[in-house]
């Protein structure tokens, strides 16, 4: 998540924090979640959605928005999320933390191993 940081420590490596009351799941429907900080476990809120960004598919567990899709053929998926698939949403993937999902947004980044493997060695 480059796009929040510990306001604490300045790191990046933060989770998505349990929602805590109803004020709290309120906020996150309008994109203020809560984070937690894996270094010095402060817990903190902020927002995640730009104007630039809101149509866009992001992955439910780490927010990133590099997706590919899934099929079928080789995941089960729950009724609900078949429903939402016969509705016409789209199946992705997070490559990331492995994460299947769906969604009526569009992606706005293919995931590729390719590029991940050319920002690591760069």
């Amino acid at each position: 998540m480059a796009f929040v940081s510990c306001p604490e420590c300045g790191s990046k490596s933060l989770r998505v924090s349990r929602l805590r009351g109803f004020r709290e799941k309120l906020r996150s429907a309008i994109g203020i979640l809560p984070f937690r900080c894996r270094q010095c476990e402060h817990r903190f809120r902020a927002a995640i959605w730009s104007l630039s960004s809101i149509r866009y598919a992001r992955c439910p567990k780490c927010l990133r928005m590099e997706l590919s899709t899934w099929s079928e053929q080789y995941y089960h998926p729950p009724a609900t999320t078949l429903l939402w698939l016969r509705l016409g949403a789209t199946p992705y993937r997070c490559d990331f933390c492995r994460c299947n999902f769906v969604s009526f947004r569009a992606c706005k980044e293919k995931f590729s191993w390719r590029r991940r493997k050319q920002a690591q060695a760069g």
